[in-house]
């Protein structure tokens, strides 16, 4: 059973402020943070005394890592006013820019974080969710967490009730960095080719006029307009005349925690199993199936689930 250690504040001696140490139990280290007991840093600027301190802090423990022991597990918040980028709020810090995504849930490198509360660490690591992976990289690095268990330091983070696994030291491997960095998605039609003509959600179905689930958006453009692939990914499958989508392919992206589809095409450019980047033409718009015009059918699907597309991506 998990010894629990709540927080402890203490002094740290050549700082005038307060550093959260987390005491080891018998098994693991269990830290609990609540959030509106944490510092709040205003400015990262080297002028400003409490940023001073955390600098101070983060510094120090770099150092006794380095000699082998234990780091104090301090954390503060921070709200972006300042218009930092990921990369750039993570030199400022000294801190990886993998530690401040991990813990805050940021999905891609180029996330917008202008204007959100931050946590700030002074330790580096990676803090790998316990509940269900709410994005691609969390979902990555709980498969990993799964297949190597191995690590000297076990510690549970838990951030107002929400429990993280924190791996010391560890870095998102090249496969999570890749996913990382390229985790944005694009559009599947050139920007002002298309105008939606149906939105995600309950809609009154055109042919049978049956209140029913449209489980993805309708992008209305002319026969033969380009269809692109939004991600990296392979065809899982490229259907002709099917009779409701018509034409149409499913890709998978993320190992298959994602997929999107494009249905309704006049032309297929790809076959099953064929790998596709990001940007490729992958098809032409169409007519194909059950529609009522030229049009691009397109959804989005996480772990099996239709989301709205417009969650993911920037349309109008």
């Amino acid at each position: 059973m998990k010894n629990r250690i709540k927080l402890l504040f203490i002094t740290f001696l050549f700082l005038s402020t307060q550093v959260i140490f987390a005491q080891e139990g018998e098994n693991a280290q269990i830290i609990e943070i609540k959030l509106e007991e944490l510092p709040v840093l205003t400015k990262l600027s080297s002028y400003d005394q409490d940023f001073k301190q955390y600098s101070k802090i983060v510094e120090k423990n770099y150092q006794l890592i380095s000699a082998g022991k234990s780091p104090l597990y301090a954390f503060y918040l921070y709200k972006n006013t300042e218009k930092f980028t990921l990369q750039g709020l993570a030199s400022r810090c000294n801190i990886n820019y993998d530690t401040i995504a991990t813990i805050n849930q940021i999905e891609s490198h180029s996330s917008s974080i202008e204007g959100k509360t931050l946590i700030l660490p002074t330790v580096q690591g990676l803090f790998i969710n316990k509940s269900k992976g709410k994005n691609s990289i969390e979902i990555l690095l709980q498969e990993d967490l799964q297949k190597n268990t191995s690590n000297k330091i076990n510690i549970t983070c838990s951030i107002n009730g929400q429990e993280y696994t924190f791996k010391q030291g560890l870095r998102l491997s090249p496969t999570e960095r890749a996913y990382f960095l390229d985790s944005a998605l694009g559009l599947p039609l050139a920007p002002e080719s298309y105008y939606v003509s149906s939105e995600f959600g309950k809609r009154k179905n055109p042919f049978s006029g049956e209140m029913k689930d449209h489980n993805g958006i309708d992008l209305a453009a002319n026969v033969g307009t380009p269809v692109y692939a939004i991600k990296d990914g392979a065809v899982a499958y490229a259907i002709a005349d099917d009779p409701e989508f018509g034409n149409y392919i499913i890709l998978q992206h993320d190992a298959g925690k994602m997929t999107s589809i494009y249905a309704h095409l006049s032309e297929l450019y790809v076959d099953q199993y064929q790998n596709v980047k990001k940007g490729d033409v992958i098809g032409l718009v169409g007519q194909s199936g059950m529609a009522t015009g030229p049009h691009l059918h397109f959804e989005i699907r996480q772990n099996g689930k239709a989301v709205n597309p417009r969650k993911k991506l920037t349309l109008d």
